[in-house]
């Protein structure tokens, strides 16, 4: 069945662009494995962000929390963030999808 997921980061508002600037310089949505994937701003908080995205299953989910790639990743956001991040994340399956049938 198809996964969607949602990270909620918290930053400063200050550091919101430099986390966007490595978001896209280290490529990490389109290296991560997700079939869609979007980082978005919040529009009446500067200092939250989140990434969206859409797995094939649970279990392609579950490889990118274990890959070596995402640790490094972390680091890097971390970085940018200037050294402080709060981060959550939420993991849903899909009933209805306007794409196709969900399995």
């Amino acid at each position: 069945m198809t996964v969607f997921t949602i990270l909620t980061l918290h930053v400063s508002p200050d550091r919101r662009d430099d986390l966007c600037r490595y978001y896209e310089s280290a490529r990490v949505l389109e290296l991560s494995g997700a079939e869609s994937s979007q980082l978005c701003l919040k529009s009446n908080d500067a200092g939250t962000v989140i990434a969206v995205a859409t797995w094939p299953d649970a279990s392609a989910y579950e490889a990118w929390q274990n890959a070596p790639l995402r640790v490094e990743f972390a680091q890097g956001i971390l970085e940018a963030a200037g050294g402080s991040v709060t981060a959550t994340s939420e993991v849903f399956q899909v009933a209805i999808d306007t794409r196709g049938p969900c399995s």
